[in-house]
């Protein structure tokens, strides 16, 4: 007991009352099932795409493609770009590990693989092969116990999909377009909504609508892009953003990188589909929350609240995301908000070892990166670095080298022939 009073005013000292009082009743509603009234599970087919678009937007397959291109807000690439003739990343690194996602073996955590299949099984902690009971509300499942939570959560996040796009542009297979829907089919069938481990983290669901928005883009113009899939997977994106939204409260108390994840999820979801009938309430809110928690957890001087230095690259790169897409679609955030991204940057290029890309092993560090689209090493900082030195100032900040793939993929091919930076 005393442990336990120790550990609330521990609680209160670093988060406040308002904090305790919110986490107090948030473990209420969970416990008396008011969650599971709030976030009610059903089948995808019990809410069909003329629920989710506004009322003007066709939802007829064929009819809301049509519509579709021709309303499409900008991405960071109208269709997959063609890699530069000579690039100076290897694209066969990228192609040999879409093979290995094709056979079944996954990398966790950007390190350890493990062979789960393929498609995956969406609910299986490899590490202790248990597997999680997926018929269960969301908010009856513990994230902790002789399972890892996070092992679960791991492929969920589609960071291969990153991988499929890159082999696809080196290759130009049919193969890895189908194989993206394949996978969003599988996990839509075994995830339906609210139910699962897979419904119950706001973050995870925001990372796995990125990547599923990345590849969404890339492979458009595949022939496996059928307009029944797209619909589908219009479907998909406004069921797990409006889970988001819902429960947008319980990231805003954790004070940390869930808030600037979940509120970006948001906001690319208002920015690039439109015609969902809540694009502008969560446009609104995203953008809001953003231009927020960089004023709340970025500290003057260009430190990180979170005092990690591999979160801090993670919330970095969120940013990095968020400002371009407001770039192209003419949406640009304050000038404080850059200007306070242009001090973090500023503060890694003080801290980075150039010849290696690795940087001070301060905080806690899972290895967790927004989107790899390179095949550099999870402790190689330069990726990010370059991505955003490009973004905030033209320029490069390293000669060229494997850590250039993931500025191509944000600034095009433009930004590989930019000047060096002379500092």
């Amino acid at each position: 007991m005393l442990n336990k009073l120790r550990a609330l005013f521990s609680l209160y000292k670093r988060f406040g009352l308002r904090w305790l009082l919110f986490r107090f009743a948030y473990a209420l509603r969970m416990r008396l099932g008011i969650l599971r009234w709030q976030f009610p599970v059903y089948e995808w087919d019990d809410r069909p795409l003329k629920t989710w678009l506004k009322p003007d937007v066709p939802s007829a397959p064929e009819e809301y493609l049509a519509w579709r291109n021709q309303h499409a807000p900008k991405f960071f690439f109208d269709k997959i770009p063609s890699l530069p003739r000579d690039p100076a990343w290897n694209p066969q690194l990228a192609v040999d590990e879409a093979e290995k996602i094709l056979a079944g073996e996954l990398r966790y955590f950007e390190h350890t693989p493990y062979q789960i299949g393929f498609p995956p099984d969406w609910h299986l902690d490899p590490r202790t092969n248990i597997r999680v009971d997926a018929t269960k509300h969301w908010s009856q499942i513990p994230d902790y116990g002789a399972y890892d939570i996070k092992f679960i959560w791991e492929p969920n996040r589609f960071a291969f999909v990153y991988t499929l796009v890159r082999a696809y542009a080196a290759s130009q297979d049919e193969k890895y377009p189908e194989a993206f829907w394949t996978l969003i089919e599988d996990w839509a069938g075994h995830n339906p909504p609210n139910t699962g481990p897979n419904w119950m983290d706001g973050q995870e669901i925001a990372l796995r609508l990125m990547a599923w928005t990345f590849g969404y883009h890339a492979f458009l113009n595949s022939p496996s892009s059928t307009p029944e899939r797209i619909a589908k997977f219009k479907l998909y994106v406004a069921a797990q953003a409006e889970r988001i939204y819902r429960n947008r409260s319980f990231a805003i108390f954790t004070h940390g990188n869930h808030a600037i994840t979940e509120a970006f999820g948001l906001w690319m979801v208002g920015i690039l589909f439109p015609e969902l009938k809540n694009a502008e309430k969560y446009l609104s809110f995203g953008k809001f929350s953003l231009e927020r928690e960089a004023r709340a957890q970025l500290f003057p001087d260009g430190t990180y609240s979170m005092y990690s230095l591999n979160y801090h690259r993670f919330i970095l790169h969120v940013y990095f995301l968020a400002m371009r897409l407001g770039e192209l679609n003419d949406d640009r955030f304050s000038n404080s908000l850059y200007q306070s991204i242009s001090r973090s940057l500023d503060f890694f290029a003080q801290l980075i070892q150039p010849e290696s890309g690795e940087m001070p092993v301060y905080g806690s560090n899972d290895g967790a990166l927004v989107c790899p689209l390179d095949s550099c090493d999870f402790t190689d900082y330069r990726p990010t670095l370059q991505m955003g030195w490009n973004l905030l100032h033209g320029k490069r900040l390293f000669d060229a080298g494997a850590w250039e793939e993931s500025m191509f993929w944000l600034m095009g091919e433009s930004a590989l022939k930019s000047g060096k930076d002379a500092a």
